[in-house]
């Protein structure tokens, strides 16, 4: 059984971390087990081929992601370069 209350809860504190930062939120790394329990909640969204999302972001399978944590990746706008929200925000 997977809860995704608990892969939502991390991800919303990754994402209000990085914005308090001043970043821009591009997308949710997930692990593949989170990616497929998505799709199977949205199957008119995957009969479409539209791109999976899950709090406005788009979902990326990652292998690397554990199932419980999430990695939002961040735009930091000052910089413009892209960074990884693991290294900042503990999960």
């Amino acid at each position: 059984m997977l809860w995704l209350s608990v892969v939502v809860d991390e991800a919303c504190t990754q994402v209000w971390e990085a914005w308090r930062s001043g970043a821009s939120v591009t997308s949710l790394r997930v692990s593949p087990a989170v990616y497929t329990a998505v799709a199977a909640a949205r199957p008119a969204e995957t009969a479409r081929d539209y791109p999976l999302m899950l709090l406005g972001l788009p979902l990326v399978a990652d292998a690397e992601v554990a199932t419980y944590a999430p990695v939002v990746m961040r735009k930091d706008v000052r910089k413009g370069a892209r960074k990884d929200a693991r290294k900042e925000t503990p999960c």
